[in-house]
């Protein structure tokens, strides 16, 4: 049986990674990864089902690891006090929170460079293609959960609609991986995305306290 044959799998997900680099999911060619790999397509049938799934393999536990480190963190400060959460954009200390928080984003990232990659840039015709969509929903949730844990009128005066605050979250989180499309060194990346959030936190601040 495949799944006897030792290294087998190893070879077929180090084919996999570089295939899917060079020519993104839809370009890619079972029969190049497999021939690689040393092997034949019915090997990747066998343990993946189909190159979705091989796709699916080689990102599926990064994606779900990063979502849940922006979910536990925007969870985390909504447990704090709310006067403290009033006072987001003028909190020195919140400031060096969400600096290690964002640093140790942009390590894990680092650490499985090639996988956000392949999540980013080459997932297009994969369930993976909306993934970026799905952290900004996580971001949108999370904005309006604050508005509406702080009291803030932004939205019930009419000062800004539901939908600004979606192209504001997209805008940032869609912002915040061109670290990854354009291959930035880890740190360079790291001083983008603060001056990124900088500028990002002056409009908030803005748009929830004049």
């Amino acid at each position: 049986m495949a799944n006897r044959i030792e290294g087998v799998t190893e070879k077929l997900l180090e084919q996999a990674m570089k295939e899917f680099l060079d020519k993104g999911y839809t370009g890619a060619s079972l029969r190049t990864i497999a021939e690689n790999a040393g092997t034949t397509p019915r090997s990747v049938y066998t343990r993946y089902g189909d190159k979705e799934g091989l796709f699916a393999a080689l990102v599926s536990e990064c994606a779900d690891t990063l979502k849940d480190m922006f979910i536990s963190y925007m969870k985390d400060y909504g447990e704090k006090p709310v006067d403290e959460q009033k006072n987001l954009f003028h909190d020195d200390k919140f400031d060096e929170e969400y600096k290690d928080y964002i640093y140790s984003i942009i390590d894990y990232i680092y650490e499985n460079f090639n996988v956000f990659k392949l999540l980013i840039c080459r997932s297009k015709d994969t369930r993976f293609a909306d993934y970026v969509d799905e952290i900004v929903s996580v971001d949108e949730t999370h904005t309006l959960m604050y508005i509406q844990r702080t009291g803030n009128q932004v939205i019930s005066s009419g000062k800004a609609a539901p939908q600004l605050i979606h192209l504001l979250c997209s805008s940032y989180v869609h912002g915040f991986f061109e670290f990854v499309r354009h291959d930035m060194e880890k740190a360079e990346a790291q001083k983008y995305i603060l001056q990124l959030r900088t500028f990002f936190a002056c409009g908030w601040d803005h748009l929830f306290n004049n």
